[in-house]
């Protein structure tokens, strides 16, 4: 039911269109990864993981649009704090 889905803000619709190089009004992996930069590449395939809801290896502009107004905050962005989180208990480790 896409009535319950927020209405995605102008930006994030800016940004999907520029993203859908085929126009098939859908997101695939090699699409979003155009978005990120090297350090970021981590972000690709948790941000599928969490935003394709119908799990079919694409995204719809509105499973885009509800991901980035999530309550539980950004994929990306909770990823690279996972990440973060695993490398400093790493480092503590390695000190003993």
């Amino acid at each position: 039911d896409t009535s319950i889905l927020p209405i995605c803000k102008d930006s994030l619709g800016w940004m999907f269109n520029k993203l859908d190089m085929n126009y098939d009004l859908l997101l695939d992996p090699s699409e979003i990864s155009a978005i990120y930069l090297d350090k970021y590449e981590p972000c690709v395939k948790p941000l599928f993981n969490s935003c394709d809801s119908f799990k079919d290896g694409k995204l719809s502009n509105n499973e885009w649009c509800y991901c980035f107004q999530k309550p539980a905050g950004l994929p990306c962005q909770n990823e690279m704090n996972r990440i973060q989180k695993l490398s400093r208990g790493k480092s503590l480790l390695g000190e003993f």
